[in-house]
Parts: C-alpha cells; sequence; structure tokens
C-alpha cells in the first residue's frame, strides 16, 4: 500500500484569528453569502465559523484539507440557517427578493440581470445538484473535496454537477440571455 502524499495546509498551524481569517475569510464569506443572499447573516456565518474552528481545532481528522473542513463547518452553518428561516414561515429559505432594495445603475445593467436569472436558474435546481454548484463555483473546491464532504462517491459528485449544468443549459431564460452550455 503506498501513502498518500500530504496536501498542503493540512491543519491550522494556530487559532490566531487574525491568520486564520486572512487564508480563509473570503472563501468562507462569499459561500455564506451565495447561500443565504444576506449579507448580514453571511458575516454572523463567519464569525461562527472561525470560533467554532478555534474551539474544535483537535477534531479535525487530517482526513481532506482544511479548506474543505472549514467550508464544511460553514454549510452546515448556512443549512442550520436555512432551517431557522423555514421555522419563521419563508419556507424556501430566502429573502423576498434576491435584488437589493436600493437599485443602482449596476443592478440594471446587463450584468446584474444575468446573475439574477443565474441564482434563480441555480436555486431551482434540486437540492443536491443546487449543493455541489453551490460548493464547487462558491465554495471553490475540488469534486473530491465535495464528495468528502457530503459523504458521497467522487463519481456521484461528479454526476450532480454534469446533471446541473445540463439542466442549467436547458433553461430558456439564460439561453435568452445568451448563456449556452459552452460558457458554463
Amino acid at each position: 500500500m503506498t501513502d498518500k502524499p500530504s496536501r498542503k495546509n493540512r491543519a491550522p498551524a494556530s487559532c490566531e484569528p487574525a491568520e486564520l481569517f486572512s487564508q480563509l475569510g473570503p472563501a468562507v464569506y462569499g459561500y455564506a453569502l451565495h447561500m443565504l443572499a444576506e449579507p448580514g447573516q453571511a458575516e454572523e456565518v463567519l464569525s461562527e465559523t472561525f470560533l467554532r474552528i478555534c474551539s474544535r481545532k483537535l477534531q479535525y481528522r487530517s482526513q481532506g484539507s482544511v479548506r474543505s473542513w472549514v467550508l464544511g463547518i460553514t454549510h452546515r452553518l448556512c443549512i442550520d440557517v436555512l432551517r431557522l428561516r423555514a421555522r419563521r414561515g419563508n419556507p424556501a429559505g430566502l429573502p423576498e427578493t434576491l435584488v437589493s432594495s436600493e437599485p443602482s445603475p449596476a443592478a440594471l445593467s446587463q450584468r446584474s440581470e444575468c446573475k439574477q436569472l443565474l441564482i434563480a436558474a441555480i436555486e431551482n435546481l434540486p437540492a443536491e445538484q443546487k449543493e455541489v454548484v453551490m460548493l464547487k463555483i462558491y465554495g471553490h473546491l475540488t469534486f473530491r473535496e465535495i464528495s468528502e464532504l457530503l459523504d458521497i462517491p467522487l463519481n456521484t459528485a461528479l454526476g450532480r454537477m454534469h446533471l446541473a449544468i445540463k439542466r442549467l443549459a436547458q433553461n430558456p431564460s439564460l439561453a435568452k440571455i445568451g448563456i449556452t452550455k459552452n460558457e458554463m
């Protein structure tokens, strides 16, 4: 049996918040923001993620990358927030609108419209496919890390992404704005 080569940054070097935040903060916040679509809640998840990292550092098992471990914590916290929203009467777990309450010139631009249509299309994917897309695109995880995080086979993660891309390519709203399968 051959030993696997060790990965970079397997375990947090320290519980120094500034060091951890500078390395992983932007990815954690970006993932939380895309999952929750509310900056305030994404900031709360960001803070709670790093508090949990510090308090659970010794529980890290070195079975994957630190990034995957940290985004796993973030993912579970986001799911908790979405469940809480659902219990409070918002069954979709989404804010009332996905657009800003303060329209700006940028919000009226074609790029903003495309982004909103893409977000809406991703939101309409089946839960398993949406989860893989979010982890891949916004969490910047590899498919191997996604399979480890979700405890599914690697081919299942790849298959879910393939089906998601296929479904998005068939979405008439995205075809109308010129997003094709080749651009996904």
